[in-house]
Formats: C-alpha cells, sequence, structure tokens
C-alpha cells in the first residue's frame, strides 16, 4: 500500500474514537510539555548560576590561617616570598578585610572594605565597566583610591560610571574621603541574601590603608600556573608556611577553582535528576499510548482481516499501527511543547532553546512509534480468515 493511503487509514482510525484520541493525546502533551519547562529552567538556572560564579571572580587557591599560636602573622611579606619559595604559582595578593559604611550625600551603604594591591586583575575575574583597577603606585603609596561594585555606583550617584567622583568611607571609627578609580561588575548580587544582611557591597581599596606589610593578612590569594596540580601546590603552601614561616594558627588551603567547578557539576546533575524525574510523565503517557493502539487493534481485527484478505501485505498492517500512533504522540508533543512555551515566554520571558523543543517532539514521536510497535505486531501475525470470523 501507498504511504499516502496509509496516512489516511491511520488519521481515520485516530477520528473514529475521538475522545479515546484526545486523551492519549493530552497524557502525550502533559509529558512533553514538563519535559521541555524542566529542560528550560534547568538549563537557565545552570547558566545563571555560572554567571554568578564568574561574577564572584575567585579563582585558584585561598590560604588563611585557622587559630591561634606564638608564630609570625601570615602577612604581605609572608605572602612575597611564598611566591619565590613554592614553584608552580604565578601570583600571590593579601587580602584585608575590614567593614564599614560608605556615603556620598544623602545616601549611605554598609560595605566590605577589602585591601589590595596592583595584582587584584590578575588573581580575581573582575569585569571593568569604568576606569581602571588599582595601580602598582597607588598601592604602595597608599593613596585614597577605592574601586567600587556598579550597585553601589547606583546606590550613591545615580549612575555607573562615577570615576573621579568622591564617596566618604567611615572605617575604624573615622571618615576618610576617597576618590573612585574604578567600577566593577558587582560580586556580592550574584550570592543574593548570603552578603546583603551586613554587607551588600564589596569595595577594594590600597593594601597599605588598611594595614602594614608586617600586619596580618586575612586571606591571601594564589593564582598557580596553567600545569600545576593544585593539590601539590596547595601541600607546599601548607609545608612552607607551616616549618619555614613558622605562623601563627594552623593553616588551611581551599581550593577555589574546584570549589566552582563542584558547584557547575552540581548544578548539572541537578538538571539531569529533574529530567529523569519529568521523564516519567512522558512514559506514563506512553503507556497510555500502548494500551489505546492494543484497543484499537483488538476492535479493528475484522478491518484487518478484510485488509490482508483484499491482498495487504503484513508490513503494511504494522506500518498503519505505528504510523496511527506517530500521528497521536506528533499532535500531543506539538500542543504540549507549543503551550510549555508560551508558559515559559509569559510567565517569565523566556524563549526555550528551539533545539530544545525539536528533539523533544523527536523523542515523542519516536517514543510513541515504539509504544505502538507492539500492538503493529499483533495486528500483522493475525490470520485473514481468524479475524474476519472474530
Amino acid at each position: 500500500m501507498r504511504m499516502v493511503d496509509l496516512l489516511r487509514l491511520a488519521a481515520g482510525n485516530l477520528r473514529e474514537n475521538p475522545l479515546r484520541t484526545a486523551l492519549c493525546a493530552l497524557s502525550v502533551a502533559v509529558g512533553a510539555g514538563a519535559l521541555l519547562l524542566i529542560a528550560a529552567i534547568g538549563l537557565f538556572g545552570q547558566t545563571q548560576l555560572q554567571a554568578a560564579l564568574r561574577t564572584i571572580g575567585v579563582s585558584g587557591l585561598t590560604v588563611y590561617l585557622d587559630g591561634h599560636g606564638s608564630g609570625n602573622p601570615l602577612s604581605a611579606e609572608l605572602a612575597d616570598t611564598l611566591a619565590q619559595a613554592v614553584s608552580g604559582i604565578d601570583t600571590v595578593m593579601p587580602i584585608k578585610a575590614k567593614t564599614g559604611s560608605v556615603r556620598a550625600g544623602h545616601a549611605s551603604e554598609n560595605a566590605v572594605f577589602l585591601g589590595a594591591d596592583e595584582r587584584l586583575g590578575e588573581v580575581m575575574q573582575l569585569e571593568v565597566l569604568a576606569g581602571s583597577l588599582l595601580s602598582a603606585r597607588q598601592a604602595d603609596s597608599a593613596q585614597p583610591v577605592a574601586v567600587i561594585g556598579d550597585e553601589l555606583a547606583l546606590a550613591l550617584y545615580g549612575r555607573v560610571n562615577i570615576t573621579g567622583r568622591t564617596i566618604l568611607l567611615h572605617l575604624d571609627g573615622r571618615d576618610q574621603y576617597f576618590t573612585v578609580c574604578g567600577v566593577v561588575r558587582a560580586q556580592t548580587s550574584a550570592l543574593g541574601g548570603a552578603l546583603s544582611s551586613f554587607a551588600p557591597h564589596l569595595v577594594y581599596l590600597p593594601y597599605s590603608c588598611l594595614a602594614t606589610p608586617q600586619q596580618n593578612a586575612d586571606q591571601v590569594f594564589v593564582q598557580c600556573s596553567a600545569q600545576s596540580d593544585l593539590d601539590t601546590v596547595s601541600g607546599q603552601i601548607q609545608k612552607y608556611l607551616t616549618e619555614r614561616g613558622k605562623v601563627d594558627g594552623t593553616v588551611r588551603v581551599q581550593n577555589m577553582t574546584g570549589m566552582v567547578d563542584t558547584a557547575g557539576r552540581m548544578a548539572s546533575l541537578c538538571v539531569l535528576l529533574f529530567l529523569a524525574v519529568g521523564a516519567v510523565t512522558l512514559i506514563v503517557a506512553l503507556i497510555g499510548v500502548l494500551c489505546s493502539m492494543l484497543a484499537a487493534a483488538h476492535e479493528k481485527t475484522a478491518e484487518i482481516g478484510i485488509l490482508l484478505a483484499i491482498g495487504a501485505q503484513p508490513r503494511d498492517v504494522r506500518r498503519l499501527f505505528l504510523l496511527q500512533s506517530a500521528l497521536l504522540c506528533t499532535a500531543g508533543a506539538v500542543c504540549g511543547l507549543a503551550l510549555s512555551g508560551g508558559l515559559l515566554y509569559a510567565a517569565a520571558s523566556l524563549v526555550p532553546d528551539w533545539r530544545i523543543a525539536a528533539a523533544l517532539l523527536v523523542l515523542s514521536v519516536c517514543c510513541g512509534a515504539a509504544a505502538g510497535l507492539l500492538p503493529a505486531v499483533r495486528a500483522a501475525r493475525l490470520d485473514p480468515i481468524d479475524a474476519m470470523r472474530n
């Protein structure tokens, strides 16, 4: 039989029982639509998480002290000797943190002040929106300059590019004016409410404005060379600071790059888990299609016998039921995907990737044809005489 004739017969069989056809198509629509919703939202969330992790800008290793002892402080001077003594290290930068507030006019915001130097751009992945980061001259001479986030700039002046503007910092119980030399993409916004309760903004100042090279640093950021093994470098850092630096406390080294990679992998696993849960809905729908096709094959026993008696081949009967199942799933998948895409756009202005929608449509059609395989094989094996008698 020609394919056109088979398609006409399959469409006619579906129209003969519209209620059953509609219910089966609805179940497929729910399954395909649920998968599209989960995939689109999950991938969007994964992209947002990766962007947030990049915005934070921390990578490489961070070194700090835990506990107290009678040794030397983890100072900027010790950090510089560490970079020369441990192989595999490209750049180190000490960090000194203090809390306070920033004021400009009548606007005031809480902030965390981080002492840094000209190596800030090397150890942290910051997106500079205006101006520039700290220079070596500014860091060495303790010039009153600051690098702030764009959200803080908007809160103080109502615009992003405020380089050259003056801000009043309340730090260590006294006020001091600083000039904004650069504006970067805000980092704490990526952390949501984790920091907003006490310090929604980060402000980078010259390290010498917060501490002397001999005073204790809160952390030391370490960037390693590309070919270095971070775990090996971490062990060497701990050994050097403990045995030769004789630091005051227990040395802790965190692999920030590994933590970021782990967070990305966890996000991917969560997306796959949600897709697996959504696939259960589609599987249930396909079971319904299988039951519907089995019932249709039983009801059409006499017609199948007539088709075989007038010259139709068993392969034609198989194709007929496979086409019927595929048409049913195609109609349901198209409706479900269109509805889900409309809901995503209306609720969150989110346009799903057309490749995902196309893949789900192909998956639904293939699974629908697979669900109709058993009824098709059973119908093709019927004996024409027995089928017409029944």
